[in-house]
């Protein structure tokens, strides 16, 4: 493992790369898909469980693994985070040589306030105010696939009031952009999502609001709702301190969900 350093955004986040060293006796994986994981922690923290455990899992199985520790509180305010996670992919295309990464196999995985901000990308990245603030036109920080695990994603009646005040300050324009039910475009890229129906701090209806605006624009979408779990399972195990041997099935979901998607096979 090569783990690198890298700082995104005009305040130098961190985003931590953990790849593959190359492989002399199989050279067809020394370009392999990569994960950017956005933790939750309702835009006021990064939460730890939801940031080694599961890039740990996922480097296992064959993918470089990016950590965003974006910005929070007051900095996760004038679209930061959605900014700085913008730069992370295309840092990882620029140099997608040099970390071994398959430009075109580049997905985003957040949980929680964390899926709210992978959810904003894969959605906002040909959003007209969005380029205006990133300056990139082209898709070239489009997602080629979004990961979701118990996500926040309105800013109306069932949002997750911490998470969305930290991140729009209460501005009414931000309030607007960053319902994210209401922004879906056909451009949106394939998305896999799962929840609880019993998550007491992000309501389920979260999800389903999202749901059902990717299926009225025909986009492809996996989602799986599982009747019980806590809100912040993350991996489903002990090692999170979350042990949930039902919900834990969303991992092998997940990966055979990718191995389609991607055309490649993990371990």
């Amino acid at each position: 493992m090569n783990v690198i350093q890298l700082s995104v955004g005009k305040n130098s986040v961190p985003l931590t790369g953990y790849l593959h060293s190359y492989n002399s006796l199989n050279t067809q994986r020394n370009f392999r898909p990569s994960i950017v994981l956005c933790p939750g922690g309702a835009y006021r923290f990064t939460a730890e469980v939801e940031k080694d455990p599961v890039a740990s899992y996922f480097f296992g199985i064959g993918f470089n693994v990016f950590t965003l520790e974006y910005s929070c509180e007051e900095d996760a305010k004038d679209l930061n985070p959605l900014l700085e996670l913008s730069e992370s992919l295309v840092k990882i295309r620029d140099h997608a040589i040099d970390f071994r990464c398959d430009p075109t196999k580049v997905a985003v995985m957040g949980f929680s306030a964390g899926g709210h901000l992978a959810a904003s990308l894969a959605i906002l990245y040909s959003n007209p105010q969005f380029q205006a603030a990133s300056g990139i036109r082209d898709g070239y920080n489009s997602p080629d696939a979004l990961i979701l695990g118990y996500p926040v994603i309105t800013t109306g009646e069932f949002k997750h009031k911490e998470s969305i005040d930290n991140v729009t300050g209460g501005r009414k324009d931000l309030m607007k952009l960053l319902s994210i039910e209401k922004q879906v475009r056909e451009d949106c890229p394939p998305v896999f999502l799962w929840t609880t129906q019993t998550d007491e701090a992000v309501s389920v209806q979260n999800s389903l609001l999202l749901v059902n605006a990717l299926v009225e624009k025909n986009i492809s979408v996996e989602f799986h709702l599982f009747p019980e779990g806590k809100h912040g399972l993350s991996m489903c195990n002990k090692e999170c301190d979350r042990n949930n041997e039902s919900v834990s099935q969303w991992k092998r979901l997940c990966v055979n969900w990718l191995e389609k998607l991607f055309d490649f096979q993990f371990a």
